[in-house]
């Protein structure tokens, strides 16, 4: 097996197992004396950090997506099962475990000098988190009332990266908070988004049924069971599409075999429209498998209760993409889905409508970035939450960004998000000062930022909706249907 092609399936395996950690440990900015605090609650473990010159606004700071059990650990405690082992670095905890890092992604550089408080939890679940998110940041808020040195926060204000994006999305619906920054977020909702995963399954069991070492054994919309402890699991679906693809490790020998492989993964492009890169095939499936067993399977979330539905007899597949023979034959052979007894349960997990509970009543602004070109948390699901936050009657101020990958942001264009975000909350007239996309824009280039380098915002992007990339399902949200 070729040295790069081993490499490419690594970091498959990184990110769908531990998609934004791993990011270094950091104290207090220089010239900046801060307080460190840590706690857990609900199953999970969080971290506070309060600067001297504190100004009473706290930002919490959402991960991403996580499969790895071992990352709901305190912070600098080695990620090992037993009693718990303080540690400051990888070299203070046994072979083969690392030291838990409960990471601000560098936040902490921009908002601690301002005066902010940054705070971040583990969740106390893997993967789709959401089901309890809402409860583990709360658990900060209470540890914080109780300690006399810190008391209530005056503001509280969410962000989230991925994954975390849909964790601040949820805290938007269900939370007392005063602002939200969701950065390329999940935030199209619990159904939308594991609709779109689950018919990235069905097309590949479509083009992949019979080829030998390639087939799943699991049911499409309950998903693979998971070890969550190693990578094992990520490596042999990673070993299956392989098989089938000839990604993201390599083609077959056999000439004729890896001519059937490309075709296949040309096919998979067309119908699911994906835009990633070959390798990135395999996190995508990752998610559609692994990701999907994580919460389908828990006891706790969804015990095994599946969450497909695909079976009405006006959902038609024959319209997507540009092949209409292809589009013909998957709808025609594509496996059919009843309606799942745990999709009620999904659609509770993350429900984006501003017209009922919390979300109704927020008055508060949100400001959101994501990129126009991400692979994996794709613009419709921002086209799902801005069409929501519109039939709310929300102020929301959408931006996007133009560099490819999934959350690929530079630090000026971070940074103006940030500033341009507390000054629009700080302002006294949240309408009249509702900054455009090109004030963020310009904002960047005026902290520092180059055009087309260091600032890349794609000005006038309007995303598709979802509805034109699959099949709408009778239960999406007002703002995901067409």
């Amino acid at each position: 097996m070729k040295l790069r092609s081993w490499a490419a399936l690594t970091s498959a395996v990184a990110v769908i197992f531990c998609a934004g950690t791993g990011m270094a440990f950091e104290d207090c900015p220089v010239g900046v004396p801060c307080t460190e605090y840590t706690g857990s609650g609900n199953g999970s473990y969080f971290r506070i950090t309060i600067p001297q010159d504190w100004d009473g606004d706290l930002v919490i700071i959402n991960h991403g997506f996580d499969l790895n059990r071992r990352s709901i650990r305190g912070h600098e405690t080695c990620r090992q099962t037993g009693t718990p082992v303080p540690c400051q670095s990888d070299a203070d905890c046994p072979v083969d475990v690392t030291c838990n890092n409960i990471s601000y992604f560098g936040l902490e550089q921009l908002l601690l000098p301002m005066g902010k408080a940054v705070a971040a939890s583990t969740y106390s679940e893997t993967g789709w988190a959401v089901f309890d998110s809402r409860k583990d940041l709360k658990e900060i808020l209470k540890f914080m009332k109780k300690q006399p040195a810190i008391g209530n926060p005056e503001r509280v204000i969410v962000t989230g990266f991925s994954l975390g994006g849909a964790v601040t999305a949820d805290a938007v619906m269900r939370m007392k908070i005063d602002g939200a920054i969701p950065l390329c977020g999940a935030v199209g909702g619990g159904v939308q988004t594991w609709d779109t995963a689950n018919e990235v399954r069905l097309v590949y069991d479509f083009l992949c049924d019979g080829i030998e070492g390639a087939e799943f054994t699991s049911r499409p919309d309950v998903g693979e069971a998971t070890t969550f402890d190693s990578d094992t699991d990520a490596i042999r679906m990673a070993l299956k599409v392989n098989a089938c693809f000839g990604v993201p490790i390599g083609p077959s020998e056999d000439p004729q075999e890896a001519a059937a492989q490309a075709e296949r993964l040309a096919d998979f492009y067309e119908i699911t429209q994906f835009s990633g890169s070959n390798s990135e095939v395999a996190i995508a499936m990752g998610f559609a498998t692994l990701g999907m067993g994580d919460f389908v399977r828990d006891d706790d979330r969804l015990g095994g209760k599946r969450i497909g539905w695909n079976s009405e007899p006006d959902l038609d597949y024959s319209t997507l993409g540009d092949n209409p023979v292809l589009a013909a034959d998957y709808d025609a052979s594509v496996q059919r889905l009843t309606r799942g007894p745990g999709r009620s349960r999904l659609a509770k997990a993350t429900l984006i409508d501003f017209t009922k509970g919390k979300g109704k009543s927020a008055e508060y602004p949100i400001l959101s970035m994501a990129g126009s070109a991400d692979w994996l948390v794709i613009p419709e699901f921002q086209r799902v939450f801005t069409d929501a936050a519109a039939i709310g009657g929300k102020l929301l101020t959408q931006t996007w960004i133009s560099t490819y990958g999934h959350c690929t942001f530079t630090e000026e264009e971070t940074t103006a998000i940030f500033l341009e975000y507390f000054d629009w909350l700080d302002s006294g007239d949240l309408v009249a000062n509702q900054p455009s996309e090109n004030d963020i824009a310009a904002r960047c280039v005026a902290e520092g930022g180059i055009e087309g380098d260091t600032c890349n915002f794609d000005l006038g992007y309007v995303a598709a909706e979802l509805h034109e990339r699959i099949p709408p399902r009778p239960d999406w949200v007002p703002g995901a249907q067409p």
